[in-house]
């Protein structure tokens, strides 16, 4: 049996991070009593869940009475808080909905959730009750489990696994019990968040076809009972947890896959909603750092189809217009475009040359300068590469970046150093072409490997990678 809450998870770990916040809030004011029976420091934190990260909201000091009280004279969004103790960050946690945020709650500090009573606040009280009961159900799955391991007889294997079924199937009616009676509840959003998706029985297929029908079946459900129009997820830590798992872990890897994938989350959400705006800017800023070769094609897609197009009207018109201008200078040169075409010259004898013009199954551009240090380590190591590929249709052709009256000198010292005459060794030092503004060239080297036709295979690699990638598209071509 496997829960839709693991109670070990939701019931433990370390408060991660400590940033300040302000929430909004309305004219009805919050107070929370806390008492922990045997907590001796004199502060006590509130924090919050908010997509991916948890923040503080408030602090309490210590009473006369030994206890805590947190309030303020505005209520608290709706979502899951944290208790937490200093030094040492061990919380509890409990629900906040719009209404009834005047209830006390009293625990011990060596068992903080294990000792938790609420009073004045039905919602906790239900909350308590429900994770207690998985945390039973977890301990009587975990035992049923481990017979079911060191079980040898098929007879005893066949009425454990019943038992697990069973277990699974009143975890299942308990949740169905709590959304029937409060279906609109937090408790409830909860619970519509972390069930899992129930598969048919594919037993009787192939192996092969089983796992892949199975697969392709749980993702196309995955959403079925998550709730995207309740504004409150964006507190809740299930909800940044279950779309991230279908982003990085139910989806391709490929950049088109990962965008259609945004699409169909994004989507769902409503327009102008805190969730929308987490979701959006949470994965635009990650692609747009992300190490991956290829991933910026995903930064592309979110701005043309999102911030472009008016839909994240909290960017300012300053921040919008850079997004634009970064986004149309990386489009052209995606992975599968075609590179862009410049008219540069040989450092030799200055004779002009197309890029597009050079002939070979595979053109290794690199574009370096003669005060790169990186440059100067990697370039050898290209030279070596080029040694043992040549004779299979690579050809490394290299642009210096230097501009101005002294490119030439410098950047041939520098060919003559590194021994590089076996390249295409090419520069523009009026920059007629434009090249740095085309190739978005803002550091050096910037290693391009394209195909005969000059569509770009992979890009901004390092030097010492370029043998095991020439290697795979070399096995992909004699397939």
């Amino acid at each position: 049996m496997k829960p839709l809450i693991n109670p070990q998870a939701l019931l433990s770990g370390l408060f991660l991070a400590f940033l300040f916040a302000i929430a909004s809030g309305t004219a009805q004011e919050y107070r929370i009593s806390v008492k922990i029976n045997g907590y001796e420091n004199d502060t006590l934190l509130l924090g919050y869940y908010f997509g991916d990260k948890q923040y503080i909201k408030d602090t309490a000091y210590r009473q006369k009475n030994g206890g805590f009280i947190f309030k303020q004279d505005t209520s608290l969004p709706p979502g899951m808080y944290l208790v937490v103790t200093k030094p040492d960050h061990n919380f509890f946690q409990l629900l906040i909905d719009e209404d009834r945020q005047k209830f006390s709650v009293e625990t011990d500090f060596s068992a903080l959730n294990e000792k938790l009573h609420f009073s004045g606040s039905k919602l906790n009280i239900e909350f308590n009750a429900y994770i207690d009961f998985l945390t039973e159900q977890r301990k009587m799955a975990d035992s049923l489990s481990s017979s079911l391991r060191d079980s040898s007889k098929q007879k005893s294997h066949a009425l454990i696994q019943e038992q697990l079924d069973e277990l699974d199937e009143g975890v299942r009616l308990n949740q169905q019990k709590i959304i029937k009676a409060n279906p609109n509840s937090l408790l409830s959003l909860i619970i519509k968040w972390s069930r899992d998706v129930s598969l048919p029985d594919f037993s009787a297929l192939p192996e092969g076809e089983r796992e892949s029908r199975a697969f392709n079946y749980y993702k196309a459900h995955y959403f079925d009972e998550a709730d995207f129009k309740d504004d409150r997820i964006v507190r809740l830590p299930l909800f940044f947890q279950r779309i991230d798992r279908y982003i990085q872990n139910l989806t391709v890897q490929h950049p088109d896959s990962i965008s259609a994938s945004l699409d169909e989350v994004l989507n769902r959400l409503p327009a102008g909603s805190e969730s929308l705006k987490f979701v959006l800017s949470h994965y635009l800023n990650s692609y747009a750092a992300s190490r991956y070769v290829g991933m910026d094609a995903v930064y592309v897609h979110l701005v043309e189809n999102y911030y472009e197009k008016g839909l994240a009207p909290w960017i300012d018109s300053e921040q919008l217009s850079k997004m634009l201008k970064d986004a149309k200078a990386l489009k052209p040169l995606l992975i599968d475009k075609t590179a862009p075409d410049i008219r540069v010259f040989r450092l030799d004898d200055s004779t002009p040359v197309n890029l597009h013009g050079i002939s070979s199954s595979y053109t290794v551009l690199i574009f370096w300068a003669p005060d790169c240090g990186h440059c100067k380590k990697s370039l050898p190591t290209v030279k070596a590469f080029q040694h043992k590929y040549k004779d299979k249709g690579v050809e490394v052709v290299t642009v210096c970046t230097q501009l101005g009256s002294e490119a030439k000198n410098l950047c041939l010292e520098q060919v003559k150093l590194l021994d590089m005459h076996s390249f295409v060794n090419l520069y523009d030092p009026s920059h007629n072409s434009r090249f740095k503004l085309i190739y978005d060239l803002k550091t050096t080297p910037q290693i391009y490997i394209l195909d005969a036709e000059k569509k770009i295979l992979t890009k901004k690699i390092g030097a010492e990678q370029l043998g095991e990638v020439m290697d795979k598209l070399l096995a992909i071509r004699n397939e």
